[in-house]
């Protein structure tokens, strides 16, 4: 490959790379003009390959089923300078639960008039911007506590078959020796007793005869992990948004009582949300026709126009589009939304703590609780100041059941600040839900023969 081609292929070079290697590690190639480099033609021509299929790698239109919708077309452009900007956090800075920062730190000059604010929708959105992106599907729902449950029982699934494989072999998933086995991995203070079946006689409870005993048994439940990282909720978020609130019960039931299975799973963090997407992706992402799906976390950008579909012909159980609406009320005055509606009283609106994940109307996009009940994770970060310095967080939209309509509009962000050393930012009114894009799988371009 001569040096004219090799110029001219820079742009594959450089779109093949951030496909296949990490941003940071990209940035130092670039800095060393790596591409001038005398073994760049030879990585050119292999990436070439392989981004060539990427390239032209869009995404479809297909049948997701019932429980998701498609966005397409333009929507409404969010106004940028009316953007409520807030931080979440029982360790927030200066000692407040819900700051404002960034540009719109002196936009309300004390929390009690961040409660009580009311953004109109042409103060939300730009009068004639439209933005359109490409299509995408995104979950109706966010994900629930059983739907998570599934994803932590299949990472105890896999540390049994590869450590425990005669009590696989021997029991079924319901069985006490099998739950028990279970319960001795996360009472064990060691891999090697863990994989052995002991347990140190200090940290022994009652054996667990079923599932539900198990749950509510205290034990390490951040030993289970997916690709090296805990993925079991931070339930004791329960108790430290809240401090001055009996709150146990929530901490002990709402991730495994089946009375919850239907409400939002919370105490994720960023991390574990993508961890979840990554294994539904795996686990559901390959189908048996010319497809495949990739599931994940949405952009913020995502979730906006999601959030502001307008429909042509709406449902009449529509709450209706925020682009035209009082955003928390319907027509006949009904809340549509699970947050905050005055400063003492979480239960004006019809629930106390989160409301199960099909409550309240869809908007037009068919979408439930896009405003409020748990605010919800998204990938784009930010960089935001806490004092003198500056921290970077992830995005996270939508308002929850404690924060009031202000932080619940369209354009609002949020970014969960907590202080305590070595744990990953999570709340009791965060949660998430996932966009899906599938293409058509990629076909090698060589099949080499042996």
């Amino acid at each position: 490959m001569c040096g004219a081609n090799v110029c001219n292929h820079l742009a594959v070079f450089n779109s093949a790379m951030k496909l296949f290697i990490k941003d940071d590690v990209y940035r130092e190639m670039r800095l060393y003009n790596f591409p001038q480099s005398p073994v760049a033609p030879l990585l050119i021509a292999a990436l070439s390959i392989f981004s060539f299929g990427r390239a032209n790698a869009q995404s479809v239109y297909i049948n997701m089923g019932k429980g998701w919708s498609y966005i397409t077309g333009a929507q409404r452009a969010v106004n940028d300078s009316n953007r409520v900007n807030y931080l979440m956090g029982m360790d927030a800075p200066f000692g407040r639960r819900v700051n404002n920062f960034r540009e719109m730190e002196n936009y309300y000059n004390h929390d009690t008039q961040f409660l009580d604010a009311h953004l109109s929708a042409s103060q939300v959105y730009e009068s004639e911007k439209m933005v359109e992106e490409p299509s995408f599907f995104i979950s109706k729902t966010e994900v629930s506590n059983a739907e998570y449950r599934q994803f932590v029982e299949y990472c105890i699934a896999r540390w049994m078959y590869r450590n425990r494989p005669e009590i696989v072999q021997k029991y079924r998933w319901e069985s006490p020796e099998y739950v028990q086995a279970v319960q001795a991995w996360l009472e064990s203070s060691s891999a090697t007793a863990a994989a052995s079946g002991a347990v140190s006689s200090t940290t022994v409870q009652a054996p667990a005869k079923n599932w539900a005993e198990l749950y509510m048994s205290e034990l390490d439940w951040g030993k289970i992990t997916y690709r090296g990282e805990s993925i079991y909720p931070n339930t004791q978020v329960w108790i430290s948004d809240f401090m001055m609130s009996y709150n146990e019960p929530m901490r002990d039931y709402y991730f495994v009582h089946p009375a919850y299975n239907n409400y939002p799973v919370v105490g994720v963090s960023y991390l574990q949300a993508t961890m979840y997407c990554q294994w539904y992706s795996d686990a559901n992402g390959q189908r048996k026709d010319e497809y495949q799906i990739v599931y994940r976390l949405p952009s913020e950008l995502e979730w906006e126009r999601a959030a502001s579909v307008v429909a042509e012909k709406r449902s009449k159980k529509s709450s209706g589009s925020p682009v035209n609406n009082n955003f928390m009320r319907n027509s006949k005055g009904a809340y549509i939304s699970n947050f905050r509606p005055s400063a003492n009283n979480f239960g004006q609106d019809g629930a106390m703590y989160p409301a199960p994940v099909q409550s309240y109307y869809t908007n037009d996009a068919g979408c439930y609780n896009m405003q409020g009940n748990v605010a919800e994770w998204t990938s784009t970060a930010l960089v935001y100041p806490v004092g003198q310095y500056t921290d970077e967080g992830y995005i996270i939209k939508g308002g929850a059941w404690t924060l009031p309509e202000a932080a619940c509009t369209v354009g609002a962000r949020a970014i969960l600040f907590y202080g305590f050393a070595g744990v990953a930012p999570a709340a009791s009114y965060v949660g998430f839900r996932m966009v899906a894009v599938p293409t058509k799988k990629f076909r090698r371009l060589i099949n080499p023969e042996f």
